[in-house]
C-alpha cells in the first residue's frame, strides 16, 4: 500500500460588524446562492437588557427561530451572559465552542472566553478588541470561515469590505 498525501485548503476567518441583523441576513442569503462556496457561518449579537425580563424565554425562542429559519444557521444556538459584554447570543458553527462548559461555566461566559475563542481561530488581537467593542455597543458580528480563495471570492462578489 502506497502512502498518500492529502492536501487541505488553508482556512481563514473573516469578521464584519453590522448595525442590523437584516444586513447579515442579506449577506448570508447571497453566500448560499454563490456556487461552489462552502463557508462556515456564525453570528454574535448583543441582547438588550430588557430581554432578560420574565418574557425573555419568548424573545429567545423568537431569536432562535429567526436564526434557524431566516439566517439558516441550523439549530446551533445559545445565549450567554458575559461580564465584559453583557448578554449575547451565538448562532452557527461556533456555538458549541461558546457553550462548552468548563467547571460548570460556559466558555463564552468567562471574562476572557470570547477573546480566547476568536484568538484561537487566528484573528489578531486588535481586530478582536475592535469587534468586541462593537458587539458591546449593540452591533452584530458576522463570522465566516472558509478557504482563502472562497473568502476572497465572497469579498469581491458581495462587496464585503474588511
Amino acid at each position: 500500500m502506497n502512502p498518500t498525501t492529502e492536501h487541505t485548503k488553508e482556512k481563514s476567518v473573516f469578521l464584519k460588524s453590522y448595525p442590523k441583523i437584516e444586513l447579515i441576513k442579506n449577506v448570508i442569503n447571497n453566500i448560499y446562492h454563490t456556487p461552489n462556496v462552502y463557508i462556515q457561518i456564525s453570528v454574535l449579537g448583543k441582547l438588550a437588557t430588557e430581554e432578560l425580563n420574565p418574557t425573555f424565554l419568548n424573545s429567545k425562542t423568537h431569536l432562535q427561530t429567526y436564526c434557524e429559519n431566516d439566517l439558516k444557521l441550523s439549530s446551533k444556538f445559545g445565549t450567554i451572559l458575559n461580564p465584559e459584554i453583557g448578554p449575547f447570543f451565538i448562532a452557527g458553527f461556533l456555538a458549541p465552542m461558546f457553550l462548552q462548559e468548563v467547571n460548570g461555566k460556559t466558555i463564552g461566559s468567562m471574562p476572557t472566553g470570547l477573546f480566547g475563542i476568536l484568538s484561537g481561530l487566528g484573528i489578531n488581537q486588535n481586530n478582536i478588541c475592535t469587534h468586541l467593542r462593537t458587539l458591546k455597543k449593540g452591533n452584530y458580528i458576522l463570522i465566516l470561515r472558509g478557504s482563502n480563495s472562497e473568502l476572497n471570492k465572497l469579498k469581491s462578489q458581495l462587496k464585503i469590505a474588511n
